[in-house]
């Protein structure tokens, strides 16, 4: 966002050119509540509103105004420059709904100059989904957690996506595809830390990870504010327990870029101890205290510190796994007697690469021998592929599946989709390929005819492939060739998403930098088996 900013309407107001900064505009154009909208009591969100770096990082506690401060900077995005289409994500629709009614809409409907310049005409679209302003920008609102299919297709300038806690890393992926023709994409992530797993705390640590830092009055010593710093009245000093001024603070850089490189995200943590709203008014701070006492120390440390705690877990133990393992059968790379004997089918499932961070996301392809009287099956093949586009990958893939006499081959739908086709055309008319797509939708399995395709829960599906693990349905070549494939899957690890908004949801989720490429073509595969053995009927958890 250019500092030189451009105030002016399309109706012919003379244009205005000056060097105030964001945050300096924002307060002079924006009302809340009915009131001229001040950073005066939020001094630590002015350098959020006048960053210009291609990534924003919001790691905040609840109840700081950080959805209130998303809204203010997505108005000043929209109105400082004309034809900018901005898109909003969240991680659920009542959460969307929330912030285009309770915080974007009254700035836009109570801010007299942002009214009558930018929403008041009819040439103007306020839906809750779609606003239109007089300037022809726009903004898009939308919501994701497990696939991003609702936003893929839209186009926009900058991403706003809120709660990216509760938010699928392959999804998150998949929606900033929306930004690809923008010539200078922009995207701020915002949300609260759970646990080490997610991609917020993943973009944070990518970050330059800025803290608000307090020199004290009294030894001069700095202070970061944590724990330490919760004294009975207010902050104190950590070194003197002297008191602490927040409105003396200022950002500082805990991961500063290094030999001149640009830095990937700007990064600011914001927990409620250094909000003037909590730390200096009595009755908050006695508040805090209680939370303090009462409160599990996840919950503290997430809600009020705004960090996070733990890394969720999992029924599968790398000890289960190596049971799952057959020692006495190799990983072979075409049918033999040794690991096709008996079987009725062979099937396949895929995960194609992309959408991580670099050798973080690789293409895997797992084959199966099927015994459907036994609902027994066997992983005979499987191969770990090098990072870059599955384009690379296609042939050898097709190559083994024909050597496979594979019946059936489900791979993923999102970005490997167009992989999918290309695949369809190098096989078999015996081998049917059909693509898989992971959602949230209540249903566990269903087909989908216009598509082709089966759309799945992903959660649900996941639930029953360790299940079938567990229940010895699932097997697998011997542990020394297996192994690596089963690091990926140890990778991943159930969590709970959006209780703080009501009844929680438990998720399957990873570390973005930590790859389960090779569980989720175990899935495909599996999948697969249970399609030619007939046996559809799938467990909600």
């Amino acid at each position: 966002m250019n500092n030189h900013a451009i105030l002016g309407n399309l109706q012919g107001m003379k244009q205005v050119r000056t060097n105030l900064r964001v945050s300096d505009i924002a307060q002079r154009v924006l009302t809340l509540m009915g009131q001229p909208y001040s950073l005066k009591d939020y001094p630590m969100f002015e350098d959020i509103y006048n960053s210009t770096a291609t990534r924003i990082v919001m790691r905040a506690g609840r109840q700081v105004s950080k959805t209130v401060t998303e809204a203010g900077r997505l108005v000043m995005d929209t109105t400082l420059k004309p034809y900018t289409p901005v898109i909003y994500c969240n991680a659920s629709a009542n959460q969307t709904h929330s912030f285009s009614t309770s915080k974007l809409g009254p700035f836009l409907l109570q801010s007299p100059y942002i009214y009558n310049n930018f929403v008041k005409g009819k040439d103007v679209t306020n839906n809750v989904y779609h606003k239109m302003l007089r300037n022809y920008s726009e903004i898009i609102l939308s919501y994701f957690s497990e696939s991003a299919d609702r936003v893929r297709g839209r186009s926009g300038n900058s991403m706003y996506l809120d709660e990216v806690q509760d938010m699928l890393w392959e999804a998150m992926i998949d929606a900033q595809e929306c930004l690809s023709a923008a010539p200078e994409p922009h995207f701020l992530y915002a949300g609260t830390s759970k646990s080490e797993i997610t991609p917020l705390e993943y973009l944070w640590r990518q970050s330059n990870q800025k803290a608000w830092v307090i020199k004290c009055d009294g030894c001069g010593s700095w202070n970061i504010p944590d724990r330490k710093c919760i004294g009975k009245t207010g902050l104190v000093c950590k070194k003197c327990g002297h008191a602490l001024n927040t409105y003396t603070g200022h950002w500082h850089a805990l991961n500063p870029p290094k030999d001149g490189k640009e830095i990937y995200a700007d990064g600011y943590w914001i927990p409620q101890i250094i909000m003037p709203m909590h730390c200096c008014r009595e009755s908050k701070w006695a508040d805090l205290l209680t939370k303090l006492e009462t409160y599990p120390d996840i919950k503290f440390d997430n809600e009020v510190l705004g960090i996070p705690n733990g890394e969720g877990e999992s029924p599968i133990t790398e000890e289960i796994l190596q049971k799952a393992c057959i020692e006495t059968l190799p990983c072979l790379p075409k049918l033999t007697e040794q690991n096709y004997s008996g079987a009725k089918f062979t099937a396949a499932g895929i995960d194609w690469g992309g959408g991580g961070v670099a050798g973080t996301s690789r293409t895997v392809l797992s084959i199966y021998a099927v015994y459907p009287e036994e609902n027994q099956y066997v992983k005979i093949f499987g191969k770990i592929y090098d990072d870059g586009e599955p384009s690379r990958h296609i042939q050898d893939i097709a190559r083994r599946l024909s050597a496979f006499h594979v019946s059936l081959c489900c791979g993923d739908h999102g970005g490997g989709n167009f992989a999918m086709s290309q695949l369809k055309e190098l096989t078999p008319p015996y081998t049917r390929i059909v693509p898989v797509m992971y959602s949230a939708a209540s249903a566990p399995c269903t087909w989908d005819e216009r598509a082709q395709r089966y759309v799945v829960n992903r959660t649900v599906m996941i639930d029953n492939f360790f299940g079938d693990i567990l229940s010895g349905h699932v097997r697998c070549f011997r542990w020394s060739d297996f192994r690596p494939f089963a690091m990926d899957i140890l990778n991943i690890r159930q969590v709970l998403i959006g209780e703080e908004h009501g009844k929680g949801q438990r998720v399957w989720r990873h570390k973005p930098d930590a790859p389960d490429d090779s569980l989720h073509s175990m899935v495909f595969g599996w999948l697969a088996c249970r399609v030619l053995s007939l046996r559809m009927n799938f467990t909600i958890s």
